[in-house]
């Protein structure tokens, strides 16, 4: 499945839905003249469009006006390009179901992560049967029901591209993605708990300006991304959630100086809760 996404040539609707939002988007990727090209469309509200060749990357907008006011893009398979499949299972029960099933007109099977705590959220996949390509995607609260949907329409892997179709369009506004040089630094914080199978994925902290360093804790399939930079306001506990993603806030003091930390992650609440309160320095 992971090596579905950059392997073959496709073009695709899929549609991404969660408890408050339904979004169509239409998904283009080919190998060209020896150069990877891909784009990404919003078929809903503004048109927006993201357009990739190789590691390059550009906004596309109607207006001047629309790129003021909206967030680029985000492809919702894109953290699935990386899994780590040997740490899921200390995560994760894995099953595959042995009836085959039908999405966007062709048999897939269907795999499913159940969690074996309740510090992250289920996953059921719908891989094409012929070439593995994930064609469907449902996130699964502890309790069960769904939380969010991403699912194929229609996908064509033998698509007519051309280099055209990744042009912007004359009169529309661009807007180039720039990648900052990533810099690292000593990391002086860690974790006196962690979920079973979650673990840090860089063993230095990423500066990503001259106060706040990243840390990025992953359980192979699953990100939480972890802020920490120094503050002058006491900060309660607080936590909040948009679509699948919880986000909490709090702030903590070693010797004289406070520190504002964040963490942010497409786990259950108690999981960024419980992270809040076991993150420290090293002694």
């Amino acid at each position: 499945m992971a090596k579905s996404f950059s392997s073959l040539n496709y073009e695709g609707v899929f549609v991404h839905t969660d408890s408050t939002n339904m979004n169509s988007m239409r998904i283009r990727h080919g190998l060209l003249q020896d150069n990877v090209y891909e784009s990404l469309e919003d078929l809903d509200g503004d048109k927006l469009e993201v357009i990739r060749i190789n590691d390059t990357m550009v906004c596309v907008y109607s207006d001047a006006t629309t790129a003021n006011h909206t967030t680029p893009l985000n492809r919702p398979f894109q953290r699935f390009e990386n899994v780590d499949s040997q740490r899921l299972l200390k995560g994760y029960q894995i099953t595959l179901e042995p009836k085959l099933d039908r999405i966007a007109g062709r048999s897939v099977q269907i795999v499913k992560l159940t969690p074996k705590d309740a510090y992250r959220f289920g996953h059921e996949f719908w891989l094409d049967q012929e070439n593995h390509f994930l064609l469907k995607h449902d996130l699964i609260k502890p309790s069960g029901q769904l939380l969010e949907r991403t699912q194929f329409a229609s996908v064509n892997f033998l698509p007519d591209l051309k280099i055209e179709d990744f042009t912007p369009k004359e009169g529309t506004y661009t807007k180039p993605i720039m990648e900052t040089d990533r810099k690292y630094t000593k990391n002086v914080w860690h974790f006196d708990w962690l979920p079973e199978g979650f673990q840090l994925v860089w063993p230095e902290a990423r500066v990503l300006n001259h106060s706040t360093s990243m840390l990025l804790l992953s359980d192979g399939i699953t990100n939480v991304s972890v802020f920490v930079e120094p503050s002058m306001t006491s900060k309660n506990m607080s936590v909040f959630r948009t679509g699948a993603t919880y986000a909490g806030e709090t702030s903590f003091k070693v010797k004289d100086q406070r520190y504002l930390l964040t963490v942010v992650g497409e786990v259950p609440r108690i999981t960024i809760e419980k992270l809040m309160t076991a993150f420290m320095p090293r002694h």
